[in-house]
């Protein structure tokens, strides 16, 4: 079985070798967040690691420059914690499951290897954060979002392939972040001005919807004319001129 696998492994590579991605690629995703912290003042706030889904709708100029289209989703629970019981184990003040959007572009740039299917990338990721409490949803936190991705793809066909993909998202601290809930100590709940940053990784397929971008071609060497040779003749000596030895 391990021979078989080998085998359709290596001619996988070998046929891809000739392919490349196409103008427009939809790429639907799936993957893990690690945990963050945050902490506030009195308190800090954890965001328990969970898995998270989207996809994202790319579009290549050629084929190492792309824009990218990028939505990534979290249903991660919540807890607000005392600073005195820095242990998981100690229960929480409270807690409660929040829903992270991340609605993001920027540029993709990606390189290849002759005779390879692999195509190593890296982009910038500009756009929104939403925080969404659950159950309770009393209004949603947007934010001002950045974000950094690296990864592989590798192409089966120029309209199938596979994505590998690490990811840092990072919403700006242009305000507070809901933890926990509403009816612990009053109505107002826990707000605080501090860093998340989730770092996880995904993996996805390539679907190719545009045309097949077509290899380039090296432009042909300019050769110069050769250099043009001027040829002096002596002038004709002038009438009644002669020659004396």
């Amino acid at each position: 079985m391990k021979k078989i696998l080998s085998l359709l492994l290596a001619f996988l590579v070998i046929k891809a070798g000739a392919y490349a991605q196409t103008t427009v690629e939809f790429i639907p995703t799936g993957g893990y967040t690690f945990p963050d912290q945050v902490n506030f003042y009195n308190t800090y706030g954890r965001i328990e690691g969970v898995g998270n889904w989207g996809g994202s709708l790319q579009f290549n100029v050629n084929r190492n420059f792309g824009i990218e289209l990028m939505y990534n989703r979290m249903d991660a629970q919540s807890a607000i914690y005392d600073n005195r019981y820095n242990n998981q184990n100690n229960p929480p003040i409270s807690q409660q499951k929040v829903g992270i959007n991340y609605i993001m572009a920027g540029p993709v740039q990606s390189f290849g290897f002759p005779g390879s299917p692999v195509h190593i990338f890296f982009g910038g990721l500009l756009g929104a954060a939403v925080f969404s409490p659950d159950p309770i949803d009393n209004s949603s936190n947007t934010k001002f979002a950045w974000g950094f991705e690296t990864g592989t793809n590798v192409y089966v066909s120029p309209r199938f392939g596979i994505r590998l993909k690490a990811q840092l998202l990072s919403p700006v601290d242009n305000g507070g972040f809901y933890f926990g809930n509403y009816g612990y100590g009053g109505s107002g709940g826990y707000y605080g001005y501090s860093s998340i940053y989730q770092f996880g990784f995904s993996a996805g397929f390539i679907i190719g919807l545009g045309r097949v971008i077509p290899t380039p071609r090296p432009r042909p060497a300019q050769q110069r004319p050769p250099a043009r040779r001027y040829y002096y003749r002596t002038p004709p000596p002038p009438p009644g001129y002669y020659y004396h030895y």
